[in-house]
């Protein structure tokens, strides 16, 4: 096995320790429940949009970049809090490659969390309407919403220790505050990224949710998410030559 792949898999095994996961896990269920009670005895289209509004307002806008925020947060901050960083500098691994390893590792258990989320207000809505499109557009979104916070919290945590504090007061803040009101500023929310992708995939979705809320193509999502990473990937490399790994 590879020094990377090694590092990866130790990365996500520490980024999903049993407790935490199954406590996450949980969170992860809300959105679909809360979909399945209300919706009951609804018509078709009107599960559909019950869909669409829990899906915006509860999964992407809540539980999503709660997750993602913890998890990403946690990947190098941990590793530097523990003082455990300097052994893996020590690797043959380049300091790009351990920035984008880091990345992908973040992206990788966050998305297993939120994939359940993903499965669960899916398959909600499935048993409602027989058809399992809804949850591959849902994922998709959900995948490009990962990367978006992954890509902000890893270099995030290893410059702080407030990192996920500083994560929950922008996501209520700025991003279901500021943002909403501001159209012109609610691109640089990635979890409206995400959504962005979610609403070009799922028929329909784009007429019921409006420009703050999915401000992207789906082309434009994708370029956006693309910078985040890139943009990530060398503040991190950055910080890791910097810093002072001992």
């Amino acid at each position: 096995m590879t020094p990377i792949l090694a590092l990866l898999r130790v990365s996500i095994r520490q980024a999903l320790p049993v407790r935490r996961s199954v406590m996450l896990a949980i969170l992860e269920t809300a959105p679909g429940l809360i979909y399945l009670f209300a919706t009951t005895n609804r018509t078709a289209d009107a599960a559909f949009q019950g869909a669409v509004e829990i899906g915006a307002g509860t999964y992407f806008a809540l539980v999503l970049p709660g997750v993602s925020i913890v998890i990403a947060a946690g990947v190098l901050g941990n590793e530097r809090r523990d003082l455990t960083l300097s052994f893996i500098a020590l690797r043959p691994i380049p300091r790009v490659g351990i920035a984008a390893t880091k990345l992908t590792a973040a992206v990788t258990a966050a998305f297993a969390l939120n994939l359940v989320g993903a499965v669960v207000l899916g398959g909600s809505h499935a048993i409602r309407s027989g058809n399992w499109s809804f949850f591959g557009a849902l994922a998709a979104g959900a995948l490009v919403a990962t990367i978006a916070y992954a890509s902000v919290y890893v270099p995030l945590g290893f410059m702080t220790d407030r990192a996920v504090l500083i994560g929950v007061a922008y996501l209520l803040i700025f991003e279901n505050g500021i943002a909403a009101l501001l159209t012109g500023l609610a691109a640089l929310s990635p979890w409206r990224v995400g959504i962005s992708v979610f609403a070009d995939l799922a028929d329909g979705a784009r007429l019921i949710l409006d420009s703050s809320t999915a401000p992207l193509s789906l082309g434009r999502a994708l370029v956006t998410t693309a910078i985040y990473v890139a943009v990530s990937i060398g503040i991190t490399t950055r910080l890791l030559r910097k810093r002072d790994l001992a």
